[in-house]
């Protein structure tokens, strides 16, 4: 009689162990992709802005991205983005940024970076802070908004 709920506690501890294992293993999971999200948006400002790679657009944006802060006559979608962001960014002659703060919620990553950039046409340095929002799906951006370009003066 003492042995079945000896074996009852048994079994009702390893179920609970089980459980908990698979919480610890969603919550690694979660981390694990919060994580290289971030890293996403990290590497799109490091690799595709600073360096003005605009062809790291395919690699990074999901082919119907659609940007939230578009620019008037924008398409939407990857190649209207590219575009976008091709003519945007040419018009500087050198750009870095600093990402001062980064920020992840399931799908969202915020960031918040400092610009320095030099204007191609007058060689002026200008610099200011803007704020980013991504949503990733897939380990592509699907959305995007951005605010904070007043600094530029345009």
């Amino acid at each position: 009689m003492k042995l079945i709920p000896a074996v009852f506690l048994l079994i009702l501890s390893g179920a609970c162990t089980s459980k908990q294992e698979q919480t610890h293993t969603t919550n690694v999971i979660a981390t694990s992709t919060t994580e290289k999200n971030k890293e996403l948006v990290k590497t799109v400002f490091t690799e595709m802005v600073s360096k003005q790679n605009y062809t790291l657009v395919d690699t990074f944006f999901a082919t119907n991205i659609f940007d939230h802060g578009a620019l008037e006559g924008q398409q939407q979608g990857r190649e209207g983005f590219k575009k976008a962001v091709t003519e945007f960014l040419g018009m500087f002659s050198y750009v870095e940024i600093n990402v001062e703060e980064i920020l992840a919620d399931g799908d969202i990553v915020a960031s918040r970076e400092t610009w320095k950039v030099t204007m191609a046409s007058t060689r002026k340095i200008l610099s200011g802070e803007t704020m980013h929002f991504f949503r990733i799906k897939d380990g592509l951006i699907t959305d995007e908004w951005s605010k904070g370009w007043e600094w530029l003066g345009l």
